[in-house]
């Protein structure tokens, strides 16, 4: 990826993103992690639009 540019949707497709993870640590700060959810099979903790009802 460049430094900066622009996320379409189709180069989030070619980076095999489709989500986001956002975790709160102990100490405070929160981590962002980009991640790619089989939306046959989804996470245990997804929510929204994926999650399994």
């Amino acid at each position: 990826m460049k430094e900066r540019e622009v996320l379409t949707g189709q180069r989030l497709n070619e980076l095999e993103i489709n989500g986001i993870r956002l975790t709160k640590f102990k100490n405070g700060e929160i981590g962002i992690e980009f991640i790619w959810i089989d939306i046959e099979n989804p996470l245990s903790d997804a929510i929204g639009w994926v999650a399994k009802k």
